[in-house]
């Protein structure tokens, strides 16, 4: 069963989908080892990001420079 959309993360190749052992699922954006604005476990849905990047057709591939720093509507 799939886990409730997570907004622009879904479709971000930033985007890394961290499972622990108890069956859970939370998205990482990768994008905060190289820049501090963007949050490790961004607040979902994220419905706005400066640093989103469609992913490519196929497996995921490794984070790459951008610019820009996340939004969140929840967040003031």
């Amino acid at each position: 069963m799939p886990g409730p959309p997570v907004g622009l993360c879904d479709t971000c190749r930033h985007q890394q989908v961290v499972r622990n052992t108890r069956g859970s699922s939370f998205s990482l954006c990768r994008r905060w080892k190289d820049d501090d604005r963007y949050p490790r476990y961004p607040r979902l849905p994220v419905l706005r990001c400066r640093g989103h990047e469609p992913r490519a057709p196929g497996p995921p591939e490794d984070a790459g420079e951008g610019e820009g720093e996340p939004e969140s509507e929840a967040t003031p």
